[in-house]
């Protein structure tokens, strides 16, 4: 048994990290504490010296960048953005080379703007799968929209798009594009774009893909094809996940999506049994919500409205049940005086005008 344990010991040990080195470790505490103290020069000089004593590349590569950045907070903007550079353009490319050609960048803007913006588009060309590309895309097609307007931003996303084919940057482009159309008013076209990019980029990996599919149910909208609008935002819909652990998958278009389907049926299709399918689709199905009771309210309304007084009351009776604090308390209680206000109730004593004032 004690072979064994030492055996795992000796296992143990071989698992531990590279050795670094004391006078790198020295080095990189003596830099950091003047760079806490506000000594950036001095912070600097420690960490050249630590970037030189470094026994594993990427601590050396990471001591340079450091260096670099805290010359900058120096005042040497010249020497730091020279170093930025010279590390972006490694061959091949380091863990920190992304990010220091988007820092020159950055300092290269408070200076000349023009400039500053040549190489942030530089940097989403030369690291398109870098996470600064998404960063710095959006702030060149920013400009663009403040300096020139979307029709601006939108040539120039068109020029770049086949530079970030089959590239993490490309699904970014692809709905920025999606965005000029839709703001220039180029509505069929904008709604193809906000598809393409959806398809393109489906449902769980599509970081734009919800957003994609909520605008093209607009664009739907505006053309006046409403079924086709409810169409997409049920195809939204459906790929709603449960989690059965801690966390969850909903995305934050999901309640809105369900929500205007509703209106939709009510007030543009003049359909109140699907409306009032709909909503109660909210209570059921969205469990962690915060609009249940505002749901329950409304299906309830329609139901008075259609003359249905009983089932109103029922759909009344579950909100105050489930929902003892809900500010709908008083007023279900009010129209449906056989419901009796839940004990230690903590919703407001009378009924607020607004919620049964007539829209």
């Amino acid at each position: 048994m004690k072979v064994a344990y030492a055996l795992l010991a000796l296992a143990l040990a071989g698992c531990g990290g590279p050795t670094r080195g004391a006078e790198y470790a020295r080095s990189l505490a003596e830099a950091r504490r003047a760079h806490h103290a506000g000594r950036f020069e001095e912070a600097a000089n420690k960490f050249d010296e630590a970037s030189k004593s470094a026994k594993v590349p990427r601590d050396a590569i990471y001591a340079r960048y450091e260096s670099a950045l805290t010359r900058a907070r120096a005042g040497d903007v010249a020497r730091a953005a020279a170093e930025l550079r010279a590390i972006g353009a490694a061959k091949p490319p380091n863990a920190y080379s992304a990010q220091a050609a988007f820092k020159a960048a950055e300092l290269a803007m408070t200076a000349d703007r023009a400039a500053g913006l040549r190489e942030l588009e530089q940097v989403a060309v030369d690291f398109p799968d870098s996470g600064v590309a998404q960063v710095a895309i959006r702030r060149v097609i920013k400009n663009d929209d403040e300096t020139a307007g979307a029709e601006a931003a939108l040539a120039h996303l068109e020029r770049l798009a086949p530079r970030f084919k089959d590239t993490k940057i490309e699904e970014t482009v692809s709905y920025e594009r999606a965005r000029r159309l839709d703001e220039l008013g180029r509505t069929e076209a904008a709604r193809d774009a906000y598809l393409e990019t959806a398809a393109k980029w489906p449902y769980p990996f599509g970081a734009f893909n919800d957003d994609a599919l909520f605008r093209a149910s607009a664009m739907e909208e505006k053309l006046g094809h409403l079924e086709q609008a409810i169409a997409i935002l049920e195809r939204l819909l459906a790929q709603r996940e449960t989690s059965s652990m801690m966390g969850s998958y909903e995305r934050p278009r999901y309640l809105p999506a369900i929500l205007h389907i509703a209106e939709i049926y009510e007030h543009k299709l003049a359909d109140r049994a699907k409306a009032r399918e709909t909503l109660h689709r909210v209570y059921s199905d969205f469990t962690t919500s915060t609009m249940r009771d505002d749901a329950l309210w409304r299906e309830a309304d329609l139901w008075r409205k259609d003359g249905d007084a009983s089932t109103a009351c029922d759909r009344l009776k579950t909100l105050t049940s489930t929902f003892p604090d809900s500010r709908y308390v008083p007023c279900a209680t009010e129209r449906c005086p056989a419901i009796k206000r839940p004990e230690k109730s903590k919703a407001p004593a009378t009924c607020h005008a607004y919620i049964t004032r007539e829209k």
